[in-house]
């Protein structure tokens, strides 16, 4: 089986973190244990064009997701590495840069000015619309039984996560609303059906250290960009609508500041209009050194 770009892309971040994880190995078991985890899947692109022509159902469908479940895994990663190296000086660099940029910090004063509890709830709902929006569209597309869709999804959310995971591994930040200079604001909305549901979800599954860029910004774009691929257009119009608010959503609640929204637009649209083109799309790769075994194993649908 071909190797796609967003191969390269997995192989690519493992050389990151090798890199990230080696100044710790003296001094921590974790450090390395990764080592040899990404040392390992590094070395997964030299593996996958030795699959099958004609693999079984269940190798298919790993072969094409494994990158999701990367992800998965990775982002834990971040939380431990960020308890390791910490980030304190990281974080009052970007809260003095988000001031120095916009004159305030948005995120500590707006909502105190505009405390309605509609407001809040409705913010909270946005915020909260990111994960549903994810869910929904990512399980749209894989179950649509298009190859290339599929390929398609992987590869535009695969690589815009990478991108911010990188800044993560290389400067993690916690983000304002774990940061004792900004207490968090407890207005009128601070009991709603959305704040709980936003609560419970980042004790649930939230890395520290994953604040700037935003990657809900970031996967919000991403997710608008699939869906006017390969959704209805009121599917992509809803999916823009959600992309849009999502920004403002997480300075209002606190969760990033203004400069990690700014961030997190900034990278999503780059990957997609710039990144993914520049690969060539989800399209097969037969570069040099794999071409002649992929002109001798031809893909099957």
């Amino acid at each position: 089986m071909p190797l796609l770009p967003v191969d390269y892309v997995m192989a690519c971040y493992n050389v990151v973190l090798l890199i990230v994880w080696a100044p710790l190995v003296q001094t921590s078991g974790l450090a390395q244990l990764m080592m040899a985890v990404h040392g390992a899947g590094l070395l997964l692109p030299l593996f996958l064009p030795q699959l099958p022509a004609r693999p079984t159902l269940v190798v298919r469908v790993l072969r094409e997701l494994y990158p999701a479940l990367w992800l998965v895994v990775f982002w834990r990663e971040l939380g431990l590495h960020c308890l390791l190296v910490g980030s304190a000086a990281n974080d009052l660099f970007v809260a003095r840069l988000d001031r120095a940029l916009f004159g305030v910090n948005l995120n500590a004063v707006w909502a105190p000015a505009m405390p309605a509890a509609w407001l809040a709830e409705l913010m909270q709902f946005f915020y909260f619309s990111y994960y549903a929006l994810a869910v929904g569209l990512l399980s749209y597309l894989l179950l649509s039984g298009r190859r290339e869709t599929v390929r398609d999804a992987t590869l535009r959310v695969g690589i815009v996560y990478v991108g911010a995971y990188v800044c993560y591994a290389a400067a993690p930040t916690v983000g304002p609303m774990l940061m004792s200079m900004f207490p968090r604001f407890a207005g009128p909305g601070a009991h709603g059906l959305f704040r709980a549901l936003n609560d419970w979800l980042q004790h649930s599954g939230d890395a520290a250290g994953t604040a700037f860029p935003s990657t809900h910004v970031a996967g919000a774009v991403a997710l608008a960009w699939l869906a006017w691929r390969h959704c209805p257009r009121p599917v992509a119009w809803a999916a823009t609508v959600c992309a849009a608010m999502v920004g403002p959503a997480t300075v209002y609640t606190q969760n990033h500041f203004l400069l990690d929204a700014v961030g997190g637009a900034v990278l999503g649209v780059a990957c997609q209009g710039w990144l993914v083109p520049l690969l060539g799309g989800a399209r097969p790769l037969a570069w040099p050194a794999l071409a002649p075994r992929i002109k001798t194993e031809p893909e099957t649908a």
